[in-house]
């Protein structure tokens, strides 16, 4: 199989907005969850009081003011991200009306032991305020974010994993009184975590030349869901270079900034660094020659170079599946 099929397949596409304004080609989800219309206690309502929210037990996270105290995830005018743990309390003004709200959550199913695959899929119990509510989302528990932006508003991002070491986040908008669920996208928070609500790395899986991982920095939007600052990943490549079967005119990019169009000959090797997913890829030969090669595609699946299939100037392309 060239392609894996991507967990898209579970949730209707919405293009993420890029820091600009201009669309990019990362995906958004809508209805990535099906909640549950009954409570953790098993009433009847999806929204009930939660008596049970806080244990003397229980870890509490209170965020900062924004203004110099030491919190993970801060940064001016009071945004911040905070990784929450399972039974932990996040503590903060949810609604803007100077009184602090709870919230903590609880999850069964994949992830409970491990990145585990009997279900494919686990319950979230999500407490908010004085209300619970359930949310049935597919894949394994991962992790956790809390975060409150510049504006006072409320999300929550929840991580999940995949078979063949794929990812997604599930983002929620939470008040004290509603806890909505906005869209799911394939990817996870790099490895840093959120030390920035504006400025954080997004990681994905790229099917252009081969599979591989690419970077690259976001920031939460005014909607809630990443909102990509730089169209350009950067490519996390641990394979064999990649190898011409025949010349290939590229783009090089000269010491001066300047660019020419060059021929590389058969047998050059390419070890790729950055691609935007759709028009190019930039590599380096054994060099250190840093060059374009300037790809399209009619259906995101197959792509052609010069108007030749790929895979007619290299051999053995490292595509997953």
């Amino acid at each position: 199989m060239r392609r894996y099929a991507w967990v898209t397949a579970v949730c209707l596409a919405v293009l993420m907005v890029s820091g600009c304004g201009n669309q990019t080609g990362q995906e958004a989800k809508q209805n990535p969850v099906s909640v549950s219309e009954s409570t953790a206690s098993g009433a009847s309502e999806a929204e009930t009081k939660s008596d049970d929210m806080v244990s003397d037990g229980d870890t509490v996270k209170e965020v900062d003011d924004g203004f110099g105290n030491d919190e993970e995830g801060k940064n001016e005018k009071g945004a911040s991200a905070v990784k929450l743990e399972e039974g932990e309390i996040y503590r903060d003004d949810l609604d803007g009306d100077a009184s602090e709200e709870e919230v903590s959550f609880s999850f069964e199913g994949d992830g409970k032991n491990g990145h585990d695959f009997e279900n494919y899929k686990y319950i979230l119990t999500l407490n908010y305020g004085e209300n619970v509510k359930q949310f049935e989302i597919l894949g394994g528990y991962e992790a956790t974010w809390m975060i409150r932006t510049k504006s006072g508003d409320h999300y929550l991002y929840q991580e999940s994993y995949h078979e063949d070491g794929l990812y997604s986040v599930t983002v929620f908008r939470v008040s004290s009184d509603e806890a909505v669920g906005l869209g799911c996208l394939d990817g996870r928070i790099g490895d840093n975590g959120i030390e920035d609500v504006d400025a954080f790395s997004w990681v994905e899986r790229i099917n252009l030349l081969g599979t591989y991982a690419g970077e690259r920095n976001v920031g939460v939007g005014s909607e809630g869901l990443p909102e990509a600052k730089e169209d350009a990943w950067t490519i996390f490549w641990d394979k064999k270079p990649l190898v011409l079967k025949q010349e290939l005119e590229v783009i090089v990019q000269n010491e001066d900034g300047s660019t020419e169009n060059r021929v590389l000959p058969a047998g050059t090797e390419l070890i790729p660094q950055e691609t935007d997913k759709e028009t190019y890829l930039d590599a380096e030969t054994s060099d250190g020659t840093r060059c374009r090669i300037e790809v399209g595609t009619e259906d995101g699946y197959t792509y052609m170079i010069h108007g030749v299939d790929e895979h007619a100037y290299f051999a053995d392309l490292p595509y997953a599946g």
